[in-house]
C-alpha cells in the first residue's frame, strides 16, 4: 500500500503546481519547463533516487494548500519507510516556508517532530512539541507526543502534567498517571524511602483503585517491612485480579515464601486459580510452584491432561518435560529418553520470545507493563 502512494505522490505534485499557477497568476512560463521538471522528478522516484526528486520538488517557488498537503504526505510516507532525513528534509523546508497558512505550519511542525522522535533526537522533538503549546496549549498531538517524550525520559512528573491535555478520556488518564506515580514508587522502593513509597501508592489507588500493578508494589512494600502475611494477600489479590502475573510473580514469591508451609500454601493458590481459569499460561507456574512445594506427583497426572488437551505454551512445555523426565528417571534411571527431549524443548525455548504486546503484536523475552513498540500500558501477556 506504501509502494502505491509513493507512486501516486508525483500526480498530486502536479495537481498542486497546476493549481499554484492559477492561484498566483504568474507570468508564463515555457511550456515545457514545469512538465519536464515534473517527469525528471517521477523519473527519479521510479528508480530510487528519492534525494534527486526531492532537489527538483522543494525547489519549486510557489506553494498552495494543495502543494503543502502533498508535502506533508510524501514526508510522512519517507519517515513510515524508516526514511527519517528525508522526511526532516521535507517537513523542515515546510517550515521555513513564510507563505505557509497557519494550519499546515501546525501540521509541519507537528510533523517535523514527529521526525525528531523517529530519530531519536528527543530533546529536538521536546523543542518543537513545547513551541507548539506555547500558541495552542490544548494541541492534542502535541500534548501526547511531550508525553510519550517524558515517558521515554523517565520524567514522570511532566509526563503527569501532559496527561491531562493529551486525553479527554478521564479513565485514559488514570491509568497513566496511576503508572507514572508506580515508576515513582518503584525507583523510591529500592531506595528504601518506605513512607515516600506508601504515598505513592496511595495516590495510586485513588486514582485506579484496580490495578493489579498497585497491588503488587503494595505486596513488594509490605515484604519491606516484614509484613509477609499482607504481602501475600496483596500479591493473591492482583494474581486474582490479572492472572498472567502468576508467572512473573513465582519467583518472588518461592524467595519470599521459603517455609514448607508457606510454599504449600503458594501451591494451593496456585492450582486454584490455574483449575478457575483453565489458563494454558498459567501452567508453567503451577509447575514450577509444584515442584518446590514437593508436590511433583500430585501434580502430574493434571500435567498430563493438559498436554493432551490443551495447547501449552513453551515455557509450560519444558518444565512439563523436566517433571515428567523427573517421574521416568525414579520408574527407571537408565531410560533418558524424555529427559534429553526435555532438554531440546529447554534449548529452543530459550530462542522464543515469552511475553508478547496485545495491542500491535511485538514480542519480547521479558514482562514489561508498556510496550516499548506502541507505548500501551497494560497490553503485554505470556505469548
Amino acid at each position: 500500500m506504501q509502494e502505491i502512494l509513493f507512486l501516486l505522490l508525483p500526480l498530486a505534485f502536479l495537481s498542486g503546481w497546476q493549481s499554484a499557477r492559477k492561484r498566483y497568476k504568474k507570468p508564463p512560463t515555457p511550456p515545457d519547463e514545469i512538465p519536464q521538471n515534473f517527469v525528471r522528478g517521477v523519473n527519479y522516484l521510479l528508480n530510487e533516487q528519492p534525494d534527486k526528486a526531492l532537489d527538483i520538488f522543494l525547489n519549486y517557488p510557489d506553494i498552495d494548500e494543495n502543494t503543502a498537503d502533498t508535502f506533508l504526505a510524501l514526508g510522512n510516507l519517507f519517515r513510515s519507510r524508516g526514511e527519517v532525513n528525508r522526511a526532516l528534509r521535507v517537513h523542515q523546508y515546510l517550515v521555513s516556508r513564510a507563505d505557509l497558512g497557519q494550519g499546515q505550519r501546525l501540521a509541519a511542525m507537528t510533523a517535523l517532530g514527529e521526525d525528531f522522535f523517529a530519530a531519536g533526537l528527543l530533546d529536538r522533538a521536546e523543542s518543537v512539541f513545547s513551541e507548539i503549546l506555547r500558541t495552542q496549549p490544548h494541541y492534542e498531538p502535541a500534548c501526547m507526543a511531550l508525553r510519550l517524550i517524558y515517558e521515554k525520559l523517565q520524567e514522570w512528573e511532566k509526563a503527569r502534567e501532559m496527561a491531562s491535555c493529551a486525553t479527554h478520556n478521564p479513565e485514559q488518564q488514570a491509568q497513566w498517571i496511576a503508572h507514572y506515580l508506580c515508576e515513582q514508587a518503584q525507583v523510591l522502593l529500592k531506595e528504601r524511602h518506605l513512607f515516600k513509597v506508601e504515598e505513592k501508592l496511595q495516590q495510586a489507588t485513588q486514582l485506579n483503585e484496580h490495578s493489579a500493578r498497585v497491588k503488587v508494589l503494595w505486596g513488594d512494600l509490605a515484604v519491606e517491612r516484614h509484613q509477609k502475611d499482607q504481602a501475600l494477600e496483596y500479591y493473591q489479590a492482583a494474581v486474582q485480579q490479572e492472572p498472567r502475573l502468576l508467572e512473573m510473580l513465582s519467583e518472588r514469591l518461592l524467595t519470599i515464601y521459603s517455609s514448607p508451609f508457606e510454599r504449600e500454601v503458594l501451591y494451593q493458590f496456585a492450582l486454584n486459580t490455574y483449575q478457575h481459569t483453565q489458563d494454558p499460561q498459567l501452567l508453567a507456574p503451577l509447575i514450577k510452584i509444584a515442584q518446590q512445594a514437593e508436590q511433583s506427583d500430585a501434580i502430574s497426572v493434571l500435567v498430563l491432561q493438559a498436554l493432551e488437551k490443551t495447547k501449552p505454551t513453551t515455557r509450560a512445555m519444558v518444565r512439563a518435560s523436566q517433571l515428567l523426565a523427573q517421574k521416568e528417571q525414579q520408574i527407571s534411571p537408565s531410560i533418558t529418553y524424555t529427559a534429553t527431549l526435555a532438554g531440546a524443548i529447554q534449548r529452543l525455548a530459550t530462542l522464543a520470545p515469552e511475553f508478547k504486546c496485545e495491542s500491535c503484536g511485538y514480542k519480547m523475552h521479558d514482562f514489561l507493563w508498556r510496550c516499548p513498540a506502541c507505548h500501551q500500558w497494560d497490553t503485554v501477556k505470556n505469548d
